[in-house]
């Protein structure tokens, strides 16, 4: 059944190539036909066979092995041969018997037309090929190629060079695998350096506590003042003090120690430090261009109390990095002979809490002993600066400051004017009412709110009058409260007529709180 269903496509095939390709083989009639099938020694799917009818059977003929007969019911049939160039031979054998010859393709029957349909379709494909065209000889073929002109292909001598899609992918791939090996080798150096590094710094450490903790033991601060240049040098074996990393390492088990130790010790460790000339080193950090090598600088600077590199210092009090900017202002009122608030009043950046909280710190500490301006602040440009001066006004107690402020409470920014009342109600600052009245009247919340705290301990009569008018808008309860416990704390009988002139249930709630001593700071 397949072989039927592949020879209806073939013939279906062969009558459209037929129909629209007429003419293609030179075939007059079916004798040319069958004198082409003879120069032919095989053709695709195709075989012949010899028949011979049973009337003219010839016992010899038939018993003949090269023909392999099969008996019908009415002839003689031979086995299939492939070969047309024997077809004269085989068929001369059988003359006189009234032999026939039979065409096959695909091992289905047909006659001269169907076999002409189909070579005619093997040789529009290119699968059948003329004896003829075969047996031309080569001077045709010269003949041929120099009817054209010839053009070197040099495209393909080189097909890598010749096709740039896969030259462009190959270079991709080739810098991709040089990448990754260059990473891989990078990373590999970089560990073994590393590795190396960290092994040097420990047993530079283990060089250097042995000594440094038998002269800080053995040696008082004159004697270490008063050592020799060449008994400095014998400190420390010279091959490893003249190694950079041995002098870093030298610096941070020296400034370790000086943040443990106290009295004498931090002295000794201070003069040793610029003894062994360690100050060169900082020197070189403080000029370095990377922000954590300044870092270290500033570090060691405030750590040792090197006070003649204060002029370095200053410069980088207004440095665009965080750190940088905010070691240097630490440094600066450290060492100052007196606590200069100048680096801060020209400062571009904000000030963050971090800072407000670590230079306040610094100030409490060293502001007893040092002159401290703080009024240079107030006319910074830099809001965040002229609130810390406020801040620091309130934290240090300096009452003696109130009138400087006064002259700025107009011009203050809303932020600053939260923290003028602060500063106000925690110094006592009586005198400065009216602008807490004012700022009652104010529609941002948080300044408003501030104020009218500050109300119950400076307010006036006037203020009373204030708090009730809020008290009669729609405000939040946080706000109520505060209007209530303020007017409580003024005057209690104003307070107690409101509440009954106005008896909201949060009003009396709120009445019950504040008067109630267990529950009056919840």
């Amino acid at each position: 059944m397949k072989r039927k269903l592949l020879l209806l496509i073939f013939f279906l095939a062969s009558f459209s190539l037929s129909f629209g390709q007429e003419g293609l083989l030179p075939f007059q009639d079916s004798a040319a036909l069958i004198q082409e099938l003879k120069l032919q020694e095989d053709i695709p799917s195709f075989t012949y066979r010899f028949f011979i009818p049973k009337a003219n059977k010839n016992s010899k003929i038939t018993s003949d092995s090269s023909f392999l007969w099969v008996e019908t019911d009415t002839a003689f049939i031979s086995k299939s041969f492939k070969n047309g160039t024997l077809i004269d031979s085989l068929y001369g054998q059988l003359q006189g018997n009234s032999a026939s010859i039979l065409f096959f393709v695909y091992e289905e029957k047909t006659n001269v037309e169907g076999l002409q349909s189909y070579l005619e379709t093997m040789y529009a494909t290119g699968d059948f090929v003329l004896a003829e065209d075969k047996e031309q000889p080569e001077n045709d073929i010269m003949l041929l190629a120099s009817s054209n002109n010839y053009q070197p292909l040099d495209a393909y001598k080189n097909r890598l060079l010749g096709d740039f899609k896969l030259l462009a992918v190959t270079l991709i791939i080739l810098f991709f695998i040089f990448t990754a090996a260059s990473m891989i080798i990078f990373m590999l150096i970089f560990k073994s350096q590393r590795n190396q590094r960290e092994e040097n710094i420990k047993n530079y450490e283990n060089e250097i506590i042995g000594p440094l903790t038998n002269l800080l033991f053995e040696k008082d601060l004159d004697e270490i003042s008063q050592m020799s240049d060449q008994e400095i040098s014998e400190i420390f074996p010279r091959s490893l003090f003249k190694k950079r990393l041995f002098k870093q390492v030298l610096i941070e088990r020296i400034i370790g120690l000086n943040k443990k130790m106290k009295g004498e010790f931090k002295d000794k460790l201070k003069t040793l430090y610029k003894r062994l000339g360690l100050v060169e080193l900082t020197k070189a950090n403080l000029k370095d261009s990377r922000w954590d090598k300044i870092a270290s600088g500033l570090v060691q600077v405030n750590e040792m109390d090197l006070s003649e590199l204060i002029n370095e210092v200053k410069s980088y009090t207004n440095s665009k990095n965080f750190h940088v900017r905010s070691l240097a202002g630490a440094t600066l009122l450290n060492l100052s002979e007196k606590v200069d608030l100048s680096f801060l009043k020209d400062q571009d950046y904000p000030l963050s809490d971090w800072q407000q909280m670590n230079y306040l710190r610094i100030i409490k500490f060293v502001g007893s002993s040092k002159f401290l301006n703080i009024p240079i602040l107030f006319k910074s440009k830099n809001p965040s600066v002229r609130e810390f001066a406020i801040k620091m006004v309130r934290m240090l107690g300096r009452v003696d400051l109130i009138a400087e402020l006064h002259m700025i409470n107009e011009a203050s920014m809303e932020e600053e004017k939260i923290e003028l009342i602060k500063t106000y109600d925690a110094l006592g600052a009586h005198m400065e009412v009216e602008f807490i009245n004012n700022c009652m009247l104010s529609n941002n919340p948080d300044l408003k709110k501030i104020a009218v705290k500050a109300a119950g301990n400076l307010g006036n009569s006037y203020s009373e009058v204030i708090l009730m008018d809020i008290l009669l808008q729609n405000i939040d309860f946080r706000l109520r409260r505060a209007c209530l416990t303020s007017l409580n704390k003024l005057n209690t009988q104003t307070f107690e007529k409101f509440v009954a002139t106005q008896p909201l249930p949060e009003n009396k709630a709120l009445k019950a709180q504040i008067q109630d001593p267990l529950l009056s700071n919840v």
